[in-house]
């Protein structure tokens, strides 16, 4: 499995995910359900590590369940979608399990990108933690 190519998927499921949040009525479940599923029927047809790629992909796509006030924009979505990429693929032999360790590398991916906007918007409003 190459990290190019494990960003990459990670990167058009997050775009996916983000727009199909956006633009139809799916929920997030849905959404996320669909996005695992083709990555699962597909990938590993045409991947000889496609089976790791789907991988990556349910993970980012449990990024995507995300409430719109934390990732609002496409942009955060596809940044917290290569952070949760490269977790995924440098974190692969860490934890065991399946749903658990995506599901820990996607609350991760999220919690780098939304925890320290969360303290700027604490300093601007003069709040000390």
């Amino acid at each position: 499995m190459t990290l190019i190519l494990s960003i990459v998927l990670g990167l058009l499921t997050g775009f996916f995910g983000h727009t199909l949040r956006q633009r139809t009525q799916l929920s997030t479940v849905a959404v996320s359900s669909l996005l695992t599923l083709l990555a699962a029927l597909a990938l590993p047809r045409i991947f000889t590590d496609g089976n790791q790629y789907a991988l990556v992909c349910a993970a980012v796509s449990y990024v995507t369940m995300s409430s719109t006030e934390r990732l609002a924009k496409v942009w955060e979505t596809l940044t917290v979608s290569l952070f949760c990429s490269v977790l995924v693929y440098y974190g692969q032999d860490v934890l065991m399990g399946i749903g658990g360790r995506l599901g820990t590398f996607a609350a991760l991916a999220v919690l780098a990108f939304t925890v320290p906007r969360a303290h700027r918007k604490l300093f601007k409003k003069g709040v000390r933690t």
